[in-house]
């Protein structure tokens, strides 16, 4: 009796076995510093996290080049816990979960069918997965953990059909290889990987052929989503893949052009390598990721070219580091490197199984010594995990703007920029049920068209670095003016308001330049103010005054101990509107927020405005205090 098929199946069980519960814990790893709110973290890791969160729940589409198949799979998933009860936000974070704990159940089993036993590889497994780019990518909305599911699966299927040189193997290699270039472009620096892998089974691909290409055409057609999906009116879609022309530009635009710069002096091949040192040494200690890429080559002499492999199979993407550029760390030099931490981790288990051939003995005490490289790595780790997935500092646009009050009766239109604030707002507005007034539009929506319909403009004070206000006022063919409608938000209007709110804190006071205070008052909010005046132009100010706004411990400040805080700005409208660009009878609203210190007794307000002479010297309007 034949007992191999029995034995196959036993060995299958354990792989099984211990790859499912790689995948369990590096999914509780996850959901222990899971995102469950919309993003709010401005770090490179989570550039397009707040995209995704948006694109998932409404089956929308996303920026070059598309992730047709991450799209497709990542919207069904969140469908499906949306019925459960589970918020969009969580359960994009979840779609990302769900593919890294995969990505390392692969990894477990490349280890085994390696010659690493279950409890071995699972701690290389479990390193790869604790390895601060991989854990961090597993616990937000982003792509890279279903493109590390691909790239496992895709060697993994190498090898298997090195050894055994089944038509299954190598059709399920060219399915996971051609789907995860589709998915993620980087995928195809894999292939000299693959190809010196599979070599030695030529003869059989060509007998094949026709069902490789049969296979790899798939690829390609997962692209007809994008186009399916803007056709059917999809309230989420990036460009416009409708066309002949937006469709070839989702695909093709893969951003090369945009961030590959290679160093061109020594200088800055100084800068980048010190740069990818600290990159790669942040996702493991350097001298356990050189063990474990060098570990790579413990195996027997007649698997050299396996670990010939294996080296392929990360350093094109080392390499792609050092020319990834984008004046800054960016979320593709982040991407590219994961490889690293993964092979590592493999490389790591064959280092402990090839001490453990010279000396049995030495394999339960290496697979310890793997737990507490893990347990140490977790404990390092998760602080950094969890100042990107709790922080919730780019969402203070969305409370800045809920605190405004909608007017009365004209409708509001309010533009951010294509990224974190538009997404934030998004967000709140779809799945959060706030800022039910506002329509919302990022800076591709025609301005003109909007003004036309007789909507107010608003639009966040951090806008304007990006498009200043003559971009507005060639856009709108007319002078436009500012003014706060509250703190970091702006309205943006072709005439020149000339009324302002009748309830004050303080009489006026004209400060004898042109400007008069009209009214002014103060809202105190626990650990902050806000400081709301009303500027009256009663001709063109000569200069362009800037303001000062000083939060007192006394009415007659003696020194700088006697100012609290300020909250001063070079120009009004959050530093934007210079004096010199108000028109006669025009009223400016202005909002300053001026922090609360503990402790602190203030009394009062004080606001005026200066301006720098010709010699350096500061002129000082008259000050109006507004009591506390």
């Amino acid at each position: 009796m034949n007992d191999t098929p029995c034995a196959e199946y036993r060995a299958d069980r354990r792989r099984a076995l211990w790859a499912g519960l790689a995948a369990a814990v590096t999914l509780g790893l996850a959901l222990s510093t899971l995102q469950t709110h919309a993003n709010g973290s401005t770090s490179p890791y989570a550039t397009d996290v707040g995209e995704i969160q948006n694109a998932l729940p409404r089956w929308g589409t996303l920026h070059f080049t598309g992730y047709p198949l991450y799209s497709v799979t990542g919207s069904l998933i969140v469908t499906l816990l949306r019925l459960a009860g589970i918020a969009p936000a969580a359960g994009a974070s979840l779609v990302s979960a769900l593919w890294g704990a995969a990505a390392v159940g692969l990894l477990v089993v490349l280890a085994i069918e390696l010659g690493a036993t279950g409890p071995v590889a699972l701690g290389g497994g479990l390193v790869a997965a604790a390895s601060l780019s991989a854990w961090i990518d597993a616990s937000l909305a982003e792509v890279h953990t279903m493109t590390m599911a691909l790239t496992v699966a895709a060697l993994l299927l190498a090898l298997r059909y090195r050894r055994r040189g089944g038509r299954d193997d190598l059709l399920w290699l060219v399915l996971a290889f051609t789907q995860g270039v589709a998915h993620q472009r980087a995928v195809a620096f894999l292939a000299p990987a693959l190809v010196l892998l599979i070599a030695p089974r030529w003869q059989h691909m060509l007998g094949n052929l026709g069902a490789i290409i049969g296979v790899a055409l798939l690829a390609p057609l997962t692209y007809l989503y994008l186009p399916i999906r803007y056709w059917q009116g999809a309230e989420w879609t990036f460009g416009q893949p409708g066309t002949w022309r937006g469709f070839w530009e989702m695909i093709a635009d893969t951003k090369a052009e945009r961030i590959l710069a290679a160093p061109t002096t020594l200088a800055e091949w100084w800068d980048r390598l010190r740069i990818i040192v600290r990159l790669v040494g942040a996702d493991l200690p350097l001298p356990l990721m050189g063990v474990g890429l060098t570990g790579l080559w413990t195996l027997p002499r007649r698997q050299r070219v396996v670990s010939a492999g294996l080296l392929l199979a990360w350093l094109p993407y080392l390499a792609l580091c050092v020319v990834i550029w984008e004046g800054d760390v960016s979320d593709a030099l982040l991407a590219v490197k994961l490889p690293l931490p993964f092979l590592a981790g493999v490389g790591l288990s064959l280092v402990v199984e090839w001490a453990a051939a010279r000396r049995r003995a030495l394999r339960p005490i290496g697979a310890a010594l793997l737990a507490v490289a893990v347990v140490a790595i977790v404990l390092s780790h998760r602080p950094r995990v969890l100042a990107i997935t709790r922080d919730r500092g780019a969402l203070a646009i969305v409370d800045a703007v809920a605190a405004v009050e909608p007017p009365d009766d004209d409708p509001v239109t309010l533009l951010a920029l294509w990224g974190h604030e538009y997404w934030a707002l998004c967000y709140a507005q779809a799945y959060e049920g706030r800022l039910p007034h506002l329509r919302l539009v990022d800076h591709n929506a025609d301005v003109a068209a909007i003004a036309a319909e007789g909507h107010r403009l608003w639009t966040p004070a951090a806008t304007f670095y990006w498009l200043a206000p003559d971009w507005w006022q060639e856009r709108l063919a007319a002078d436009v003016h500012l003014s706060s409608v509250g703190p970091g938000i702006v309205e943006i209007a072709t005439s020149p308001a000339t009324t302002h709110e009748s309830a004050v804190a303080a009489r006026g006071m004209d400060l004898g330049n042109g400007v008069h205070i009209a009214s002014a008052r103060i809202d105190k909010r626990g650990d902050h103010a806000v400081m709301t005046v009303y500027w009256k132009a009663q001709r063109r100010p000569a200069h362009d005054y800037s303001v000062a706004v000083h939060l007192l411990a006394a009415p007659e400040p003696d020194g700088p101990e006697d100012i609290i805080a300020q909250a001063d700005q070079s120009h009004p409208v959050s530093g934007w509107y210079p004096t010199s660009r108000w028109e006669p009878g025009e009223v400016v609203r202005d909002d300053y927020v001026l922090s609360v210190p503990e402790g602190a007794a203030p009394v009062g307000v004080r606001v005026g405005m200066y301006y720098q002479d010709d010699e350096g010297g500061f002129v000082n309007s008259p000050w109006l205090f507004v009591p506390w």
